[in-house]
């Protein structure tokens, strides 16, 4: 579970994700979420503006690959059915898990549709308000919240761009590479994502003939507020479908 952008101040390891993940663990789910640098205690991030930015990548990389690679312990006697699990290790001990899914929200959902291109795997994915316009743009766009009004921002990506094709770098050129089923939800009202963006990602990715269903809520904001129930339960309803799959 990747969480969008949050103070780092009071910050506690869940913000952004213990709502959601507790919804999918009482119905069975093993949920991860990291803390990501600077955060809850973790290692510093880079001092570089846009090297720190982009070590969150490999983070949600590894984060999935490790989920895959989980060892499940079951305390029976022997474990109920699981599928891709071969019969010879189904008794009491360790099982890998039998499917994975993400779930990102707003900068999260960022970097869950990265982790989706870099994979290319057919990992199902729910994604709320996302930022999923080009880099830089994507960080641009929140700029004026920072102290400066993104004056150390622009300068660093001027510098970046001196060395490095900033296009390569950005999701939108690699959306032919997503093979995930994603179910999308944005709110109206949202003052941090506009609605318009989610509205272009989908027409984009039904072009493509990309498998997403799009759910939009009337005069919802960032968070889905006002229908997180309804939101939730759509989430949770689109996971069992393709854990039952």
């Amino acid at each position: 579970m990747f969480r969008g952008w949050l103070p780092q101040e009071n910050y506690q390891t869940g913000d952004g994700t213990k709502n959601a993940a507790a919804v999918f663990a009482q119905n069975g789910f093993i949920t991860l979420a990291p803390d990501f640098l600077d955060y809850g205690g973790s290692d510093p991030r880079d001092p570089d503006e846009i090297t720190g930015r982009l070590e969150s990548y490999p983070i949600a990389l590894t984060l999935l690959k490790s989920a895959e690679n989980l060892k499940l312990v079951c305390a029976s006697e022997v474990c109920p059915p699981m599928s891709n699990v071969p019969a010879s290790t189904a008794k009491r001990g360790e099982q890998p898990p039998t499917s994975v899914f993400l779930y990102g929200h707003s900068n999260g959902g960022h970097l869950a549709l990265a982790a989706l291109e870099i994979s290319k795997k057919p990992i199902p994915t729910v994604l709320w308000a996302p930022v999923s316009k080009p880099w830089p743009f994507s960080t641009l766009f929140f700029s004026d919240e920072t102290d400066d009004k993104g004056k150390t921002q622009r300068k660093m990506l001027a510098k970046f761009e001196e060395n490095y094709d900033v296009f390569k770098y950005s999701i939108d050129n690699y959306f032919d590479q997503i093979t995930a089923p994603i179910q999308l939800h944005q709110g109206t009202q949202d003052p941090a994502v506009p609605y318009a963006w989610s509205d272009s990602f989908y027409k984009t990715l039904k072009e493509k003939d990309k498998d997403i269903t799009y759910f939009k809520y009337p005069g919802n904001n960032h968070d889905l507020a006002q229908s997180w129930n309804l939101a939730i339960t759509r989430s949770l309803t689109f996971f069992q479908k393709h854990l039952a799959e």
